[in-house]
């Protein structure tokens, strides 16, 4: 599997439903035996995961090194969504709602999670460790959460929708032949969101496609 799919796959592995303004950014954390994905390894170098919430609006961008920059924008209220890619394929968007936004914002919860007694410090804070079988075949995430920030909501991607008591400051998941660990490196609870932050209308410059159009794309 290409990394630009896996990373996709990511792309929205938290929206937060938040009182408060909060900005999160991770660095990716790579690794893979495969020297067939080593080419892929080396462009992605430097990737990041930023998360920008406030009330029922949250914003995800994902920075695949070299490889492309992706932003996923949600209003729960309106019940609307924007997706931007940009890369080897120029700059591409998409809006969603109805159906496409019920599929993407899903919250069934279909996932075995374990709670476990580890602890450990991340910024300051003390996380919880636990951990989350994904798949019939032994699939499992293991996240890293703090409860000293609240979460109404949380869910994983393509995976299972599933809550978590708090907010998660490192996970990781592995993948065919790839590990993957997302670890936090800002927490602000105290941002405050440019007015055009949470904006989902199609900035200039982008070409439009269909929702399904830029799901093909991304390779899920």
């Amino acid at each position: 599997m290409r990394i630009t799919s896996i990373l996709i796959v990511f792309l929205s592995v938290f929206h937060f439903s938040f009182a408060q303004e909060l900005k999160i950014k991770y660095n990716i954390i790579m690794e893979s035996s495969d020297p067939a994905m080593q080419p892929q390894l080396q462009m992605s170098k430097g990737s990041t995961l930023t998360v920008f919430a406030k009330g029922e609006q949250s914003r995800v961008e994902m920075k695949m090194g070299q490889l492309m920059t992706t932003t996923t924008i949600l209003d729960v209220n309106k019940k609307k969504g924007l997706t931007l890619m940009e890369g080897m394929l120029g700059k591409q968007a998409a809006t969603f709602e109805g159906e496409d936004f019920d599929t993407y914002h899903g919250e069934d919860n279909d996932a075995e999670i374990e709670f476990l007694d580890e602890t450990k410090t991340i910024l300051g804070h003390k996380c919880k460790k636990a951990i989350v079988y994904i798949d019939e075949e032994g699939g499992e995430m293991v996240f890293w959460y703090t409860e000293d920030v609240k979460a109404n909501y949380a869910f994983v991607g393509d995976y299972s929708k599933y809550g978590l008591p708090g907010v998660a400051l490192e996970y990781g998941v592995e993948q065919e032949s790839i590990s993957m660990k997302f670890v936090a490196t800002e927490l602000n609870t105290n941002f405050k969101a440019d007015k055009n932050l949470f904006d989902l209308n199609i900035p200039a410059g982008y070409t439009e496609k269909s929702f399904k159009e830029m799901i093909n794309m991304s390779g899920q």
